[in-house]
């Protein structure tokens, strides 16, 4: 029977040890860098007044409660929605029919309102729709609203996006989000879309759009 050099056998116990003493600070310092893979997620640039607010879709009603008072605050004039795909047994209506309606309820004007083109089913695709309205209406600033997980994938995309056309492009947090950064791993919600976000990110430097 072969057997392992010494040399080998003692290499590969350190190298156990080390893993597992790895493993046991990185459990008990959890408090100190789970924290900080929530925090990197999310972005928030300093207000100043757009041209206009896009409120991404899907997420929480929270993102266009945030659009809302943005727009009655006066950081712009228009608010733009998109259409995403919907799949909701008994719902006839668009996706932007009920994000129209939802916005009309938080007080926004309907005649302030404006639908990006075609169905997005994903954040680039809605990049790319937003980009094609900003360009008809001669757009060049927007403010960005979604929620605080998806601030910081939203802004690499929709600047990569609009950068073609130079639209300047501010990112913020809906402030009313179930999320924590600082406690994310604590919920199931968190833990999945925290896993998530991290895996689209690395799907979009890989590429994948």
């Amino acid at each position: 029977m072969r057997r392992w050099p010494i040399r080998n056998k003692t290499w590969f116990t350190i190298r156990s040890v080390g893993a597992i003493i790895i493993l046991i600070l990185a459990v008990l310092l959890r408090g100190y860098w789970l924290p900080l893979l929530g925090e990197f997620l999310v972005a928030s640039d300093s207000l100043e007044s757009v041209d206009a607010i896009v409120v991404l879709g899907g997420g929480e009603r929270s993102r266009m409660a945030e659009g809302a008072v943005l727009l009655q605050e006066g950081y712009a004039p228009w608010l733009i929605v998109t259409d995403n795909p919907l799949n909701m047994p008994g719902i006839r209506q668009a996706y932007s029919e009920l994000m129209i309606t939802e916005a009309v309820w938080q007080g926004v004007p309907e005649d302030r309102i404006l639908v990006t083109p075609g169905v997005a089913a994903t954040t680039y695709e809605e990049a790319l729709a937003v980009r094609e309205l900003a360009q008809e209406q001669c757009f060049q600033s927007l403010i960005l609203v979604t929620d605080p997980f998806h601030t910081r994938r939203a802004k690499w995309i929709f600047t990569d996006v609009l950068h073609e056309v130079d639209v300047s492009v501010i990112v913020y947090p809906a402030a009313g989000s179930w999320y924590q950064a600082e406690s994310w791993w604590q919920t199931p919600d968190g833990l999945r879309e925290t896993s998530m976000e991290y895996l689209k990110i690395l799907a979009y430097i890989l590429g994948y759009r």
